[in-house]
């Protein structure tokens, strides 16, 4: 059943790939003007930003039930308990990858 799973998961990603390389979109802009703002559509443009300092602080996380915490197969709530000291999923963690820090 898990390789069925997966089998279609992959499929579907793969047609997602290919619908969107197939699907170019050109923007008019004379219909549809790109107001001028401060970075040009470059790597060069893009380097000279600066990230702010709150946002080098700030603690962003993200749950996703699609996501690796799905490899392990121990549960929906895994990413959270495995920080969770003497739950199941913390012990399985330890012995399966070690400490989660």
């Amino acid at each position: 059943m898990k390789i069925v799973f997966s089998t279609i998961i992959s499929l579907l990603c793969s047609l997602m790939v290919l619908a969107q390389e197939k699907k170019m979109v050109v923007v008019n802009t004379s219909k549809e003007p790109v107001t001028p703002g401060e970075f040009e559509p470059t790597w060069e443009s893009l380097q000279q930003y600066q990230t702010p300092k709150w946002f080098r602080n700030a603690k962003f996380g993200i749950w996703a039930h699609w996501g690796p915490q799905c490899q392990p197969e121990q549960g929906d709530w895994y990413g959270r308990l495995m920080y969770d000291e003497g739950s199941p999923q913390y012990k399985w963690h330890l012995e399966h990858y070690g400490h989660p820090s």
